[in-house]
């Protein structure tokens, strides 16, 4: 043990370069009050949104350019909200919320141009991890920066049956929006 307390000090001071400057990496809490995910779902008779507002995450930005590098998201299934209780319980039976409680995404690579941010990540849904690619608005608001944007699931992509109602199913696109806020530390 005392070999080992004697090599970290020297490890550091001969680690690479490349590896000091991820030191000016830190990281943010999502605002979970001012977050949400949102889906848009539509079936021949109407269309519906459900929206979370009980969503979690953590961003890592550079501390000298305030550059999002990474992002990390879930939200409980169960916290998506219709305003109609026997929809969001159908829905919660279609996707195995009890199996499958949450939808997750990580990303692999963001990339800030101005106020775009152009994103490549992994969403896992119902068991299932999809690599996903989308671009998404940047807004700051001085030491706050919100992401906004949406992308488009497609529900057999995540091995999910699409929800009917009088024998008639709902389409199999379902448009994702979401908007995560977030202070610079």
């Amino acid at each position: 043990m005392k070999q080992l307390l004697f090599l970290l000090p020297i490890s550091f001071l001969i680690m690479p370069y490349s590896l000091h400057k991820h030191w000016d990496l830190k990281s943010a809490r999502i605002d979970k009050a001012k977050s949400f995910i949102t889906y848009h779902m539509v079936h021949p008779m109407h269309s519906w949104d459900g929206t979370s507002k009980e969503v979690d995450g953590v961003v890592q930005y550079d501390d000298k350019t305030n550059k999002i590098s990474k992002v990390a998201i879930v939200a409980k299934v169960s916290t998506f909200d219709s305003k109609n209780s026997n929809r969001d319980s159908h829905m919660m039976e279609v996707t195995e919320a009890i199996k499958y409680p949450t939808v997750s995404f990580v990303s692999s690579a963001v990339v800030e141009e101005g106020s775009t941010v152009d994103v490549n990540g992994t969403i896992s849904f119902h068991g299932v991890s999809k690599p996903i690619h989308f671009t998404a608005k940047e807004t700051v608001n001085g030491k706050r920066k919100i992401i906004s944007g949406e992308f488009v699931l497609l529900l057999e992509d995540f091995a999910i049956e699409r929800p009917s109602m009088m024998m008639m199913k709902t389409e199999n696109e379902m448009k994702m929006n979401f908007s995560v806020e977030f202070e610079l530390n």
